[in-house]
């Protein structure tokens, strides 16, 4: 079986893929299993939309007929005590959007940029990312508008949100924001094709630019400034938390300690202690496939940043062999 037959093939510097596996760019096989972890954001926020339009019809807003739009958004007065401390709405206005254009661009940011942050971080964590960097925005939202009720209309600082407690905040952009700063880190230099103006940036011109305009309008108090919140929000939560991804470790622990057992803590010690693997293979001829198939399930389940440049440079050497003399 050779290196691209397997089911995730590395290859420097690719993209991830939309309902494929990371790394693929239109993906293939493995059934709805295989799906990466974005295009699954991606369907849910679509399936969500769609659900609303044609059983609820709402295609702006929510009225008291939408029960998703309804139990799903944020605001301050529904998670605060007054609205019964309704702490999902935290995750589920993330899957929430006004109209078919909020969808369309925020599903078109995951699109682009959403793969190669999955292929980076790993499936487990990239949602973990995601998800951290909506709820970091929907609390900037949250506290900018607390501090500005207390202020009230003497409120000297225009940043503040003097709005209705029960305003609600919905869209996938805080993650956007938070996806689109991770991938300015993991790929600073790549350039991207603006659409309008019609303009090519490096993505970390790019990234700062977009968070730079939307913290303007959070500072001058501009149109849309409870969304601008959300955004810088999710945008400052992902520029730490891409530099410290082993924070969102233990994000999914409210179902089940992924900590290993002292048994098995014992094992992967004595596993991490034990002399590197050695190829057992004539000069030239690449690393064997084991090494290869174990090298590239770790890829898959916990992403790039996880292999030792030892592993790294395995996998170059077997990308060589597979391509032969001269390469591709």
């Amino acid at each position: 079986m050779g290196l691209y037959d397997r089911d995730y093939a590395y290859r420097q510097g690719e993209g991830g893929g939309l309902f494929g596996r990371p790394g693929s760019r239109m993906g293939g096989g493995g059934g709805l299993a295989g799906w990466s972890a974005n295009g699954w954001i991606i369907a849910v926020n679509i399936a969500v939309h769609a659900i609303r339009l044609v059983f609820f019809s709402t295609p702006r807003g929510g009225p008291a007929g939408d029960p998703l739009y309804r139990y799903g958004f944020f605001s301050t007065h529904e998670v605060s005590w007054g609205g019964g401390l309704e702490f999902w709405r935290f995750v589920t206005f993330q899957f929430l959007h006004g109209d078919l254009l909020h969808l369309a661009f925020n599903m078109l940011g995951l699109y682009v940029f959403g793969g190669m942050v999955e292929q980076h971080l790993g499936r487990k964590k990239y949602l973990a990312f995601y998800l951290t960097t909506g709820i970091f925005g929907a609390l900037l939202f949250l506290l900018l508008n607390a501090f500005g009720l207390l202020a009230g209309k003497s409120n000297p600082m225009p940043f503040l949100l003097v709005t209705d407690p029960r305003s609600p905040l919905v869209g996938a952009s805080a993650g956007v924001f938070g996806v689109i700063m991770a991938s300015a880190y993991i790929a600073p230099n790549s350039m991207v094709s603006l659409l309008f103006p019609p303009v090519s940036l490096r993505l970390k011109v790019m990234a700062y630019c977009y968070v730079g305009f939307a913290l303007l309008n959070l500072l001058f108090a501009g149109a849309n400034q409870g969304g601008d919140a959300a955004h810088v929000g999710g945008a400052i939560a992902g520029y730490f938390f891409i530099r410290n991804s082993h924070l969102l470790r233990d994000f999914f622990d409210i179902f089940g300690d992924s900590r290993p057992s002292t048994r098995k803590a014992g094992k992967s010690s004595k596993a991490e202690a034990a002399p590197p693997l050695r190829l057992v293979r004539p000069e030239g001829e690449g690393p064997t496939d084991e090494e290869v198939d174990r090298i590239l399930a770790k890829h898959k389940q916990f992403g790039r940043e996880s292999l030792t440049p030892a592993e790294v440079e395995t996998l170059r050497r077997a990308t060589q062999a597979r391509q032969g003399p001269g390469g591709r």
